[in-house]
């Protein structure tokens, strides 16, 4: 099975599995697990918020689909929200890349998936709140839902207290299991379609200022995010969603 580094502190897991000890030793769905990031990075490198008791990895991937397409991130996204059920949280993905949880009827952002391939090392960093989650001051203005955490949710719903290392274990073993599947080339995607988070419902999709509405009505073979607008069905790579109304 992969195995799993765990280190106290590093300034980014993506940037510290690089390093000559770690590269020239991991192999593919080995992953470094880290305490703290004392400069952790989200998407399009804004900084990524760190303490102690949630889970900041970096795990190796295989150069090979649906791994290196632009399907990649849904697909990963995928099986880690798999995992998060399988451990019993009412987890989906919000399209692309982010993980969320529902809580009380209510759903709010959990973790987060970013891909970065680099000198042939192609590598998905990953966090989840696991014991805390940012305060509504503390996300951005735009940002489509609040944020939420395992362990909040496992009181609500009376499951076991969550630990970082246990929780990544399993998370990198369903994704590894997954993957190893001989029809896991096409399986992400009916998983990922599967758990999509406001499927069938009025969305509004926004990128570079523009925004388009229509019904999402599931993913394409690329991690397209297909909609049914009033100009016809479009397909789009990337933006941010959300509800219409």
């Amino acid at each position: 099975m992969p195995q799993i580094i765990h280190v106290a502190q590093v300034t980014s897991v993506l940037d510290a599995v690089r390093e000559p000890e770690y590269r020239e030793t991991m192999q593919d769905f080995d992953s470094l697990l880290a305490d703290v990031q004392t400069q952790g990075r989200g998407q399009y490198r804004r900084a990524w918020s760190s303490p102690a008791g949630n889970i900041y990895a970096a795990l190796r991937l295989p150069m090979q689909p649906p791994f290196v397409g632009t399907e990649a991130a849904v697909a990963v996204s995928a099986w880690l929200a798999l995992g998060l059920r399988n451990l019993g949280y009412d987890c989906r993905i919000k399209w692309p890349n982010d993980l969320v949880l529902c809580q009380d009827g209510a759903w709010g952002k959990t973790g987060g998936v970013l891909l970065e391939e680099r000198e042939g090392l192609l590598v998905a960093g990953i966090g989840i709140n696991v014991a805390s989650s940012p305060s509504a001051d503390e996300l951005r203005s735009e940002a489509a839902l609040p944020a939420a955490h395992l362990a909040a949710c496992a009181r609500a719903c009376g499951l076991e207290e969550p630990q970082c290392a246990t929780v990544w274990k399993s998370l990198v073993n369903c994704l590894f299991s997954s993957y190893s599947q001989t029809n896991a080339l096409y399986e992400w995607r009916s998983v990922a379609d599967a758990l999509l988070l406001w499927r069938s419902r009025t969305v509004v999709l926004t990128e570079d200022g523009s925004s388009v509405t229509g019904e999402l009505r599931g993913l394409g073979p690329k991690g397209e995010l297909i909609l049914a607008t009033q100009g016809g069905t479009q397909l789009f790579l990337s933006g941010s969603v959300r509800p219409a109304f």
